[in-house]
């Protein structure tokens, strides 16, 4: 007789069984960002001292944030601090993982397998999302950085007073006004740092351009712009040509009648205001040959301008400083036949001299 060995008794002998049988539970795998920390510039912070103390190349933390655009730094931003050498990439409409591959130079699984991009096997991307291009050879624009004083200069830089441009594309002046050249433009959104104020012009440097822009064109209160110390660290003004009067151009430079004619001559009522096409020094101012009452200035570089036929005595005198679009006097038709002169009528003749010969006035005129 075969005798059977009796059954476990209980429910605790079936739950090991199924307990041994079943996986032990796992743990969600965290993926990891990026970025191994982000970094809120303090008063003191350079860029030098945050890439040692990360661990990390100037030229991977400048590229992670973005820097190389030219922006300021302003106290309290925040700087992401990456995990390896690359660059961020806001992803197009369109765009592919073999488009950046080719654009960036890198292998195609260097995008896919960077784990912070959570890419699936089909290789999708979502247009708008940011995905890191891991890169080991990184380099910075050449112009902007020979601009800021090289590595040298750029790991020296810090947190510095600075604001947002408000409206733009802005015009970056050489000065603090519009006869000043225009020397750049910056667009809305961009940080600048702020150097200094004239009036209600602000000297800012962006993308290591130093230059001028309106007050009213950056995001600033009255309080943070009363912060900013005055300077007069700047040229003087450029010389600066507006036309002599309004009216109708009716005889251009050049051969007329058999002669030769060296100025314009621009028609309009009598009465009608002349003034000084550029700022210099009045050498004549009355009754002059050929011309009847006339003003003839003396400027910079040789040049002379010569205002002929003014209905009056001018109302400036011979030594007197003008500035430009000053009041010399009025239009007229007087002329001077003994020296001459001829009028056909209410008119100013306009002739511009560059060491002594006449030059076309309209070469000069805004």
């Amino acid at each position: 007789m075969v005798s059977v060995a009796p059954l476990a008794a209980g429910p605790i002998a079936l739950d090991r069984q199924v307990e041994a049988l079943a996986p032990p539970l796992q743990q969600p795998r965290v993926v990891p960002s990026a970025y191994q920390a982000v970094h809120y510039l303090r008063e003191g912070d350079t860029l030098g001292a945050i890439a040692a103390r990360y661990q990390v190349s100037l030229e991977a933390l400048v590229l992670a944030n973005r820097l190389e655009q030219g922006d300021a730094l302003a106290l309290g931003q925040a700087l992401r601090v990456p995990r390896v050498p690359g660059i961020p990439h806001v992803v197009a409409e369109g765009e592919t993982v073999f488009d950046l591959a080719a654009r960036f130079g890198v292998p195609y699984e260097a995008i896919t397998a960077f784990p912070p991009n959570r890419i699936d096997a089909s290789g999708g991307l979502q247009a708008g999302s940011e995905i890191f291009i891991p890169r080991e050879h990184l380099v910075l624009p050449e112009a902007w950085l020979r601009a800021i004083g090289g590595m040298e200069g750029l790991a020296m830089r810090g947190p510095a007073p600075a604001a947002l441009v408000a409206a733009g594309p802005a015009n970056m002046r050489a000065g603090p006004g519009t006869e000043y050249e225009r020397v750049g433009q910056v667009t809305a959104g961009r940080q600048v740092a702020l150097l200094g104020r004239h009036s209600d012009w602000v000297r800012i440097e962006h993308g290591g351009l130093r230059a001028w822009i309106r007050s009213d064109l950056l995001q600033l209160t009255a309080e943070q712009l009363a912060a900013i110390p005055l300077t007069t660290d700047f040229p003087a003004p450029p010389a600066r040509w507006v036309w002599p009067t309004r009216g109708r151009i009716t005889s251009g430079f050049g051969p007329r009648w058999g002669g030769f004619h060296n100025g314009i001559d621009i028609a309009n009522r009598a009465g009608t205001p002349i003034v000084a096409a550029r700022s210099g020094r009045v050498l004549e101012a009355g009754w002059c040959r050929g011309y009847g009452y006339c003003v003839r200035l003396s400027h910079a570089g040789g040049i002379e301008t010569i205002y002929g036929h003014l209905l009056t005595r001018p109302v400036v005198t011979v030594g007197e400083e003008v500035n430009a679009g000053q009041l010399l006097g009025h239009m007229g038709s007087t002329y001077d036949r003994r020296g001459g002169g001829y009028s056909t009528g209410v008119h100013l003749h306009f002739t511009v001299l560059i060491n002594g010969r006449a030059m076309n006035p309209l070469r000069f005129l805004p």
